[in-house]
């Protein structure tokens, strides 16, 4: 069973994307230095930074 991370082992790092003015979040583990988790997802970041980019152009609904 892996351990599971204890939160005095986690820090929060908030970094702004200058490219696309994003805030990213990551949650790093202390120990290791690895990220455990990174809000918006590198793949958002990465779409938003595309030249064809358009807000809300993902989800398509009919009313």
């Amino acid at each position: 069973m892996a351990m599971q991370n204890d939160a005095a082992d986690l820090r929060l790092v908030i970094e702004e994307d200058r490219a696309s003015g994003l805030f990213i979040y990551k949650t790093i583990d202390r120990r290791t230095g690895d990220i455990v988790q990174q809000l918006p997802r590198e793949a958002v970041v990465r779409m938003h930074q595309a030249e064809d980019y358009a807000a809300g152009a993902i989800i398509k609904a009919k009313i």
